[in-house]
């Protein structure tokens, strides 16, 4: 069972407490106590491998910060290095990251790939296992003319009560960070502990760290809280770093770098590049358009607080000769958020290469506050989900992109860094990740402990990676249907129903999705029959609408929590069909979103409903709005509305032919989110494709729904017995397939019940009674997909790696030609 954050955190700290260094001697604040060379194995998490570790030579190739710019500097000469990286995780599918489930052999293959997609770095989060650094080791050392650069981020938790200077907190930080530089020099064999790496470290690979990074994005609250609690630590003087006129935050930063400058230094005779992590959400720079209503202090402002990599100055020169390698500034900055990257006004009128360009706007102006500092952008990127979590004015948004969007967006961002004056950038990430979360969909993947196990396309922060994880591929939506041959129809039509407009319903699923295809009777949809559907039971029949939505004029024994309408519109028109529209809504009464938003007038307002189905009889339903942009007020008064979008719209296309995306791979299909429904060509089928989580479905690999029980705080789940569902036709014209409808507003007549036309499993009856069809269904009439407790899949490139391969070989080429020029002049 993976440890939980929360219950991992406290048992580092209670190892922390229990095996720290003796104290040291303290000033009279935190700040001005010096960094001490502790011995390494003093906490009994690691033993050193060698006692009296060789001081490495100071001949060979180094990455050095500099100026502006990383350099590579070899003897007395030197030449300028972009770092065109990619970071790498930990997690594989059906994996939690702390346990560390790659071999030696995937990480040669992903360091191989990193080399052919022409990067020359590479950043971990945390202490790999060693036979990372062995493979690092061994790849390196079979291409000693191009190695791949490491940037070894040593990761922690925030403090537990959100004091940095907090004693047990800093000395737990520290020995981590002690045990990663021994272990990066091959000297460290480190005990097992939940959540981290171990084992045997006897490769060193130090010759190839390009950097340290140290911590991770720290939220402001708990910047605040060290702030408060210690306003006099502004000063701090170390052996390799001092702070002067600093915050308390600044000086803490300072101590941990100097900590691991002159461990590294005085253990190994040469201290790298060293850095902490950052975001704009600390920045410097004041933003007019970042503030709360009444200037109270929330949690949603992202201006409040500020960590200074300037203030922290080095002491020493960065140059091999004098052991140390330098010092630079690292923020990860996406496009999307925090919300003044956005709205600013200076940001917007930036052009790119590409014309406007926010987010070029914003690293111009950091850039600028970070003179004399090289600045890495040590996470930028954009997922290839089918959710979309936030909205970019130039369309580079946190999600929604196709694998060709993917590669075009992550190339203009790489433009917009390097054109900035950055000194390189770190792409998130080399692959795919499922046990990550997003803020979105947070509530709605449950149980925790098995969101490893399935893809939610729905979340963003599982879709980064150049590499993708594909489940076993059951359908394409491609209006072909070979591919469901062997798959039994759901329900079928009567042979005496000859008039019938449809034919037969199909369901099927796989790891990520529910796969629906609708068999129309030929000429039904360029005929008299307006609008088709499904109704879905995803709980059980006991709860959820039992009335279908108007003009629909009928009612069904199990209750629908989900209502799909299908407008298939005419021939012609983009994408060959001309008003073709497809919608998922929910019913009324129930909630799927903590960010769910009902229609209010002209406006929008919260969705006040629990996160369970909930029986009734009303026959509302609803779109699933979403709030992806909250409201926004700047100093001066002036507002930015909150930005929504209809999660629940499908997108008509075609899923991409197979082809080859990567040399020497197999051809395969790509994911696009664009691709959600369609018609065949002869207008006989519809294919239709739902993630698992648009139907609240929490953990599909268990078969778990999401079913928020109203005495607790949680939001929990109940096993589902399957999926009911309900074909439908309807020759009226009141239905509206988008986020105004299901039902068209103002004067609609209800359909009499020959204008409908309704198919279910085997054992379904209709009744008509007063005009009113009501139709029942057996409830032992579900589909019922297989769990499981290990995912399968293939793994398999994106087409948006081609992209950024282009582009990395494009920046080495000029590297080159720089080096060159370098040379002769010398």
């Amino acid at each position: 069972m993976p440890v939980s954050m929360a219950s991992l955190m406290t048992w580092l700290c209670v190892i922390a407490a229990a095996f720290a260094a003796p104290a040291e001697t303290r000033a009279a604040t935190p700040a001005l106590a010096p960094t001490a060379a502790v011995r390494p194995d003093s906490n009994r998490l690691w033993t050193s491998l060698r006692q009296t570790p060789e001081r490495g030579s100071r001949r060979g190739s180094f990455v050095r910060a500099r100026g502006d710019e990383f350099e590579v500097v070899t003897g007395d000469a030197s030449r300028p290095l972009f770092i065109r990286g990619v970071n790498l995780g930990a997690g594989a599918p059906g994996r939690f990251p702390g346990e560390f489930a790659f071999g030696k052999e995937d990480y040669r293959r992903y360091l191989r790939f990193a080399r052919e997609l022409k990067a020359n770095a590479i950043r971990v989060y945390a202490l790999h296992p060693p036979a990372f650094y062995e493979a690092l080791q061994e790849e390196n050392d079979a291409h000693p003319d191009q190695p791949i650069w490491l940037f070894q981020e040593v990761w922690t938790e925030l403090p537990e009560k959100d004091d940095f200077w907090d004693r047990t907190f800093r000395r737990g930080f520290e020995e981590e960070i002690r045990l990663a530089i021994d272990a990066v020099h091959g000297n460290a064999d480190v005990r097992p502990r939940p959540g981290h790496a171990s084992g045997r470290y006897g490769a060193d690979v130090s010759r190839y760290v390009a950097g340290w990074v140290l911590g991770r994005e720290w939220e402001p609250f708990a910047v605040r809280m060290t702030e408060g609690r210690h306003p006099d630590s502004t000063r701090f003087r170390g052996q390799y770093f001092t702070v002067d006129g600093g915050t308390a935050m600044e000086t803490w930063r300072a101590r941990m770098c100097d900590l691991a400058a002159s461990y590294e230094g005085g253990r190994y005779g040469m201290a790298r590049a060293v850095s902490f992590v950052n975001w704009p959400t600390l920045d410097v720079m004041r933003h007019p358009t970042e503030y709360e209503r009444g200037g109270v202090e929330s949690e949603h402002d992202e201006d409040a607080y500020s960590v200074d990599p300037t203030r922290i100055r080095p002491i020493r020169e960065a140059s091999p000769s004098a052991g140390f390698l330098g010092y630079f500034a690292n923020y990860h900055v996406y496009p999307y958020y925090p919300d003044f990257i956005n709205l600013d006004p200076g940001y917007a009128a930036h052009k790119d290469r590409h014309g406007a360009c926010n987010y070029a706007g914003y690293l111009e102006d950091l850039k600028s506050h970070t003179k004399g500092l090289p600045l890495l952008i040590g996470e930028f990127g954009v997922p290839t989900s089918r959710g979309l979590a936030h909205l970019q004015p130039q369309g580079i948004h946190h999600g929604g992109a196709s694998e060709i969007e993917q590669g075009e967006r992550d190339v203009r961002l790489l433009e917009d860094i390097e054109d900035a004056g950055c000194a390189g950038s770190l792409l998130f990430a080399l692959f795919d990740e499922w046990f990550k979360v997003n803020w979105l969909v947070w509530k709605m993947e449950t149980p925790r402990d098995r969101d490893p196990l399935w893809l939610n396309l729905l979340d963003a922060e599982e879709n980064y990676g150049l590499i993708a994880f594909d489940p076993p591929p059951q359908i394409r939506v491609d209006g072909e249907t070979a591919d469901w041959a062997g798959i039994a129809p759901y329900a079928a039509a009567r042979s005496l129903d000859l008039g019938a407009p449809l034919r037969a319903l199909y369901v099927t699923s796989d790891q990520s999705r529910v796969y629906l295809r609708l068999d129309l009777a030929s000429g039904a949809r360029e005929g008299d029959w307006k609008a088709f559907g499904v109704a879905l039971d995803v709980l059980g029949p006991g709860r959820g609408d039992r009335r279908l939505p108007a003009p629909l004029r009928a009612t069904w024994n199990r209750g629908a929590e989900f209502m799909l309408v299908i407008e298939p519109g005419t021939s012609g028109g983009q994408g060959g069909r001309r008003g073709a529209k497809a919608e998922l809504f929910i019913d009324q009464s129930m909630n799927w979103s903590g960010w769910s938003r009902l229609r209010a007038g002209r406006g929008f307002a919260p969705n006040p409903a629990l996160f369970r189905p909930v029986a009734n009889q009303d026959g509302q339903y609803v779109p699933l709005l979403i709030e992806t942009n909250r409201e926004r007020v700047s100093r001066s008064g002036k507002v930015s509305p909150a930005q929504h979008v209809s999660s629940g719209r499908l997108s008509y296309g075609r899923a991409p032919a197979r082809t080859r995306s990567w040399p020497g791979t197999d051809s395969s299909f790509a994911y696009d989110p664009h691709a959600e429904w369609c018609l065949d060509d002869a207008g006989r089928v519809i294919e239709v494709a739902l993630p698992w989580g648009l139907l609240n479905v929490g953990d599909p690999s268990s078969r778990c729904v999401v079913d928020d029980k109203s005495a607790t705080r949680a939001t929990e789940c109940t096993p589902t017995a399957g999926i009911g569902l309900l074909g439908w036709a309807t020759a009226s014209p009141g239905f509206s397939a988008d986020s105004l409808g299901p039902t068209r507003k103002g004067g609609i007549r209800a359909a009499r019940p020959e204008e409908s036309h309704f198919i279910g499993p085997v054992g379904t009856t209709q009744t008509i009674v007063d005009n009113e069809v009501r139709i029942g269904t057996p409830a032992s009439g579900n589909y019922v997909w297989n769990g499981w407790n290990e995912p399968i899949t293939k793994e398999r490139v994106k087409r948006s790696a081609m992209y950024v391969r282009h582009a990395f070989e494009e920046m080495e080429f000029r590297e080159q030609r720089r080096s060159k020029e370098l040379d002769a002049r010398r």
